[in-house]
């Protein structure tokens, strides 16, 4: 899929738009771009490098990290995915992901490990955050659904030389020219998609 800079001119038209070009790609289409996307962080130094591994499970079209889980997992990789949590309400846990391990939907429908899963980690447990957007800069600016979740889940570590890499995903044509940053958005380390991989953050 050949990228498409779009300009950012309205947060909430640039989320429909998105979102239906999502929603709208063929399955051969989405089975080839999470593959590639499997190939491109597979490459990335801080996936390498990383032992904890926070992923998501994919909905409204999201790109499919399901080609990673099953390479992360022969690695010996130890992975999680987010789930909601009343004690800190609109912020995200991380819970571990195993081959083993029964999801439920949570209250958006969305599968997350069972609360008897194992053990919930806070984001700053983890060494590399794999984080799905509706749109991306290449300043590692991220336009997520709305919620907000990631950001308050971040709010207290972002910027911290310590802590999880931060890497948004999506498809080639989720990264926009420019998004205007807001004070509660946090900044990506690495953009991945389909078709490369940016470096934001050297350091990371």
């Amino acid at each position: 899929m050949k990228s498409q800079l779009l300009p950012v001119d309205s947060r909430q038209s640039v989320r429909r738009h998105i979102r239906a070009l999502r929603r709208n790609l063929a399955p051969l289409q989405r089975r080839k771009a999470a593959s590639e996307l499997d190939r491109v962080i597979a490459a990335c130094p801080a996936y390498k490098r990383a032992k904890k591994i926070a992923l998501y499970w994919p909905a409204d079209g999201e790109i499919d990290p399901a080609p990673l889980v099953a390479r992360s997992w022969n690695m010996g990789k130890h992975l999680y995915l987010p789930v909601l949590t009343t004690a800190r309400r609109g912020q995200l846990r991380f819970a571990p992901y195993s081959r083993q391990v029964k999801l439920v939907n949570n209250r958006f429908g969305i599968p997350e490990p069972a609360p008897a899963a194992g053990k919930l980690l806070k984001a700053a447990q983890l060494d590399l955050l794999i984080m799905p957007l509706v749109a991306m800069d290449r300043l590692g600016n991220r336009l997520g659904m709305g919620g907000g979740y990631y950001d308050r889940t971040l709010q207290n570590i972002a910027g911290r030389a310590v802590g999880p890499v931060l890497m948004g995903v999506g498809y080639s044509f989720q990264v926009v020219e420019r998004i205007d940053r807001q004070p509660w958005d946090v900044t990506l380390d690495w953009l991945a998609t389909d078709e490369g991989l940016h470096v934001v953050q050297s350091s990371r």
